[in-house]
């Protein structure tokens, strides 16, 4: 049993009795119609979602697998998993330094991609009801601001890459962000992952642990573990947001900002909040509606596929997956017409909310 840093859950290895099968050791064919076949595998042993997105697999397999040549095979690739509009479906390439490097990923329908270029083009409407700059930390992907009434407004634009170092460096990043943030003065606080890219699941209950005074359950993780029955799941494993120990910690009332480019890690932050109490006010947009793990599997020498095998449950036992997490008040989220007016009204409603609420405290 073994848990990796920027995971909430627990993973078991198996020893296979005899070792391993022999055909593990025969030579591995990369024909086109081999890697074909390792892909569509590779979803079919895997991916929990093929019911809820309306795609029969299958099917796919016999429309597409006749017509693969080498020179096709990677657009049919994409071909078939585009329907799916799964941001954790990604395929990457080697690079000659021994790394690899994503060439595709898909989105869902109608959301874009959180992006550098995005954040930057959206924060003026949210500078302009700051009353100050932002103090930035996590090398600019978290930002803190004060807004007015005594509202604290913090800014999280991934949970990955915040120090040079491993995951105790990352936490400490944040923990100087929280600590930044939580004033004895706070009325209030608006969290905004609007423009979220994920990362870490772990980062993202450690931030969740500075809003509680009392432990509760964020999720439950399954992940799919019969290559022939779809319905087959590991036990669930409940992943607990438990109050932040010597630290600083806000219990008042906390909206959050949610949107289309709110994805993975972001999400499952989103979800660890929403079993909070006082409830979480979530405004804007549905979420992107990917939570999983990335599953690696390399389909030839160059090519690598992520895909997600897991589902994040609701104490309900279902889950987000594909249309995302709804907000609680929906409100336009960084148009074209609100950016050309230096408006928002998300964080405009969350600043009207909150402070109605402190004014009833």
């Amino acid at each position: 049993m073994y848990a990796r840093d920027p995971s909430t859950g627990t993973r078991a290895l198996v020893r296979l009795p005899g070792g391993l099968p022999g055909r593990c050791t025969l030579p591995v064919s990369n024909e086109p119609l081999a890697v074909f076949d390792r892909f569509w595998d590779s979803f079919e042993e895997n991916y929990p979602f093929f019911d809820a997105k309306g795609v029969d697999w299958h099917a796919q397999r016999a429309a597409y697998r006749p017509k693969v040549t080498a020179e096709n095979l990677v657009d049919t690739i994409i071909a078939m998993v585009a329907p799916l509009q799964d941001s954790h479906i990604a395929l990457l390439r080697a690079t000659p330094d021994g790394g690899y490097r994503t060439f595709f990923r898909a989105m869902r329908a109608g959301t874009v991609a959180p992006t550098p270029e995005l954040l930057a083009a959206v924060r003026p409407p949210v500078n302009a009801q700051l009353t100050a700059p932002e103090q930035q930390f996590a090398n600019g992907l978290i930002g803190v601001g004060r807004l007015p009434d005594d509202l604290g407004y913090l800014r999280v634009s991934a949970f990955s890459d915040y120090a040079a170092g491993g995951q105790q460096a990352q936490e400490a990043e944040l923990d100087r962000a929280a600590d930044a943030l939580l004033t004895p003065a706070l009325r209030g606080v608006v969290i905004d992952v609007r423009v979220n890219a994920g990362g870490s699941d772990a980062l993202a209950v450690r931030l969740a642990s500075r809003f509680t005074d009392h432990p509760y359950l964020a999720y439950r993780k399954i992940a799919r573990n019969d290559p022939a029955d779809p319905t087959a799941f590991t036990p669930p494993q409940p992943v607990t947001v438990r109050p932040a120990a010597g630290a600083a910690r806000f219990t008042g009332p906390v909206a959050l900002l949610t949107s289309g480019s709110t994805v993975s890690a972001g999400e499952t932050f989103t979800q660890a909040m929403t079993g909070r109490t006082p409830h979480v006010t979530r405004i804007g947009e549905n979420t992107q509606g990917v939570f999983s793990d990335g599953l690696p599997r390399r389909l030839s020498p160059d090519l690598l596929l992520l895909l997600p095998n897991e589902e994040f449950l609701t104490p309900a036992g279902t889950t987000f997956d594909g249309p995302g997490i709804p907000p609680d008040t929906r409100t336009p989220v960084f148009t074209p017409e609100e950016l050309a007016a230096l408006k928002d009204s998300a964080l405009t409603e969350a600043r009207r909310l909150l402070t109605a609420e402190a004014g009833r405290r």
